[in-house]
């Protein structure tokens, strides 16, 4: 499940490249348009829009997937090693429900926006709305990779084995 976590992860940051670079693209070209130009592309802001809400989504799956959250654990630190180890789980069972309404919620408005278009790029919003169960779902699947994963052993547990 790791190595599959791994790949998963390098086509995100693949996919996050893809969608950022062309969002950059997209902004620049409007803003040459707009004030260069002055003929100002009516699809690029929405184009944009877009791009940033998969970005935002994806990236929060990169950043679960690192560790790079934003955790307050001046509380967790106190406590004994077991005692963190099993509030760790716990937390991450949590994450995990959260994660599973989430990505089923999402799933849903995708369904219910099938036939609504969006105003600029014509194109179904159920496209952007897809972000969100997609975010959720690869945010789950690394989370059970770390539910899933050996309890790490402490240097002091380790010397008892010896």
């Amino acid at each position: 499940m790791r190595r599959a976590s791994d790949i998963i992860q390098q086509l995100t940051e693949a996919a996050l490249l893809v969608i950022l670079s062309a969002m950059a693209v997209v902004v620049f070209l409007q803003v040459i348009f707009r004030y260069v130009l002055n003929l100002p592309l009516f699809w690029t802001e929405e184009f944009a829009r877009y791009c940033l809400v998969w970005a935002s989504l994806l990236g929060a799956a990169v950043a679960l997937k690192r560790g790079q959250h934003i955790a307050v654990t001046f509380v967790m630190d106190r406590l004994p090693p077991r005692l963190q180890a099993v509030l760790a789980r716990i937390a991450l069972l949590a994450v995990a429900l959260l994660l599973t309404v989430i990505t089923w919620g999402g799933i849903q408005l995708v369904l219910v926006t099938r036939a609504q278009i969006s105003p600029a790029l014509r194109i179904s919003m159920s496209i952007p709305y897809a972000a969100v169960p997609a975010g959720a779902a690869l945010m789950l699947w690394h989370t059970i990779v770390l539910i899933l994963r050996p309890p790490r052993s402490t240097a002091a547990q380790d010397e008892c084995r010896r």
